[in-house]
């Protein structure tokens, strides 16, 4: 299923469709690993990923490198949320992620898109290749909008490369949060911690 819409003037009608998604951040105590893996997956071995993915209420991702752990990641999103930060659970590195699904809108003023799309396998109009080295990576930042119109005319959807946009700097600040508030008082967070600080001084 794929609906994208492009609403203009009385938007709290539609708007009301996304009220009820809330982000699921707080359900993941410090100090606790998420994801179906356990605390074998470290730094050292395995990869997290994040990015900024903006507009969205929901999504999900699933692995597709057959030589790898069968693996969904399911996201939502807190209507408050401007930066929409992704966090993946701990994942192997080499792995293959294919968006599959996603849910949002984005917008101001007397317009405003929404989408509700649902990909088959065929359809990788977003796919993540994580690097193949173990630790922490950004891809940036993705427009839910921009995106849901590649989909909508049957382009893929091209993201940075690991690490290597023009805005990776502002993301891994604004990521800061959510990664202490899902792998506080873990090596993971350090991890990040010592991988923000090598980015932000990295000469522009």
């Amino acid at each position: 299923m794929k609906v994208f819409l492009k609403l203009v003037g009385a938007l709290a009608l539609t708007s009301a469709l996304f009220a009820s998604c809330a982000s699921t951040s707080g359900q993941v105590k410090d100090g606790k690993y998420i994801g179906q893996y356990d605390e074998t997956m470290t730094p050292e071995n395995s990869c997290v990923i994040f990015f900024s993915f903006q507009g969205n209420q929901i999504s999900e991702f699933k692995q597709i490198n057959t030589k790898k752990d069968i693996d969904t990641q399911s996201f939502e999103y807190g209507l408050l949320n401007i930066w929409d930060m992704t966090v993946f659970k701990p994942c192997k590195p080499g792995s293959r992620y294919m968006l599959t699904k996603f849910q949002g809108s984005i917008g101001g003023g007397w317009s405003r898109d929404y989408w509700d799309m649902e990909l088959k396998p065929s359809e990788q109009y977003l796919v993540i290749d994580v690097p193949n080295e173990p630790g922490i990576y950004c891809f940036e930042i993705i427009r839910g909008d921009s995106l849901a119109y590649s989909i909508s005319d049957g382009k893929k959807f091209e993201i940075s490369k690991a690490d290597s946009g023009k805005n990776t700097k502002a993301v891994y600040k604004a990521a800061d949060g959510d990664f202490k508030r899902l792998y506080g008082n873990t090596p993971w967070y350090d991890a990040f911690i010592e991988k923000k600080e090598q980015i932000l001084n990295k000469a522009d």
